[in-house]
C-alpha cells in the first residue's frame, strides 16, 4: 500500500466532497427516483446508501483487525456474484430510508471513516492482518483500501460512481433548452 493513513484519509474526504457537491444539487424527489443512476435501477439515494455501506464495512474491518479477527466481509463477499448480491441486499435494506436521512448518514459515515483512518499510526497500517477463507493476508491499509475502492484504485470508490451521478445531476438541473 503506497498511501499512508493521512493520504488515504485525504483521498476518502476528497471523494466524499465531490459526491456531496453533486448530491446537494438534488431535490428529494430527484434523489429518490429509481432507475436514474448509471443506466441501472438505482437512485441517487441508493448510491449514497451504497457508498455509506462500504465505508461502514471499512470501519467494521478496522475494528475486526484491531481485535485480531479477519475481516468478516471477506467471508460474505468472495466473488463478483456475491458482491452483486451483497450490494443489492444493502440497497434493499436501506430502500425505505428517506433522502435527508441517507445523505446525513453518508456524510457522517465518511467523516467517521476519515477521522479513524487519519488516526491510524503508520506502524499499524502496514503489518499483515489475519486472513480468512484461504485468502492472502493483507495489510490494514490494503483491507481498508479494498473496501473503499478497487485493487488498482484503493480509497477511490467515489470516482467509480461520480461520472454517472454528475450526468444525472446535469440532466435534472439543466434549464429548458431553447
Amino acid at each position: 500500500m503506497k498511501e499512508t493513513p493521512a493520504e488515504a484519509a485525504a483521498i476518502l474526504a476528497k471523494g466524499s466532497e465531490a459526491l456531496d457537491a453533486a448530491f446537494s444539487k438534488l431535490s428529494a424527489d430527484a434523489a429518490e427516483a429509481r432507475g436514474t443512476i448509471g443506466g441501472g435501477t438505482w437512485s441517487a439515494r441508493d448510491l449514497a446508501g451504497h457508498l455509506a455501506t462500504w465505508e461502514e464495512v471499512a470501519l467494521r474491518t478496522i475494528e475486526e483487525i484491531r481485535a485480531g479477527r479477519p475481516p468478516s466481509i471477506r467471508t460474505t463477499v468472495t466473488d463478483e456474484a456475491s458482491l452483486d448480491l451483497f450490494n443489492a441486499a444493502e440497497v434493499e435494506r436501506k430502500a425505505s430510508t428517506g433522502w435527508q436521512e441517507t445523505l446525513t448518514n453518508f456524510r457522517a459515515t465518511n467523516a467517521r471513516l476519515v477521522a479513524t483512518v487519519r488516526a491510524i499510526p503508520d506502524d499499524e497500517w502496514g503489518p499483515v492482518t489475519p486472513a480468512a477463507g484461504g485468502r492472502r493476508a493483507r495489510t490494514l491499509g490494503e483491507e481498508v483500501g479494498s473496501s473503499t475502492g478497487m485493487p488498482e484504485y484503493p480509497f477511490r470508490h467515489a470516482w467509480a460512481h461520480l461520472g454517472d451521478l454528475e450526468a444525472f445531476v446535469q440532466a435534472v438541473t439543466a434549464g429548458p433548452r431553447a
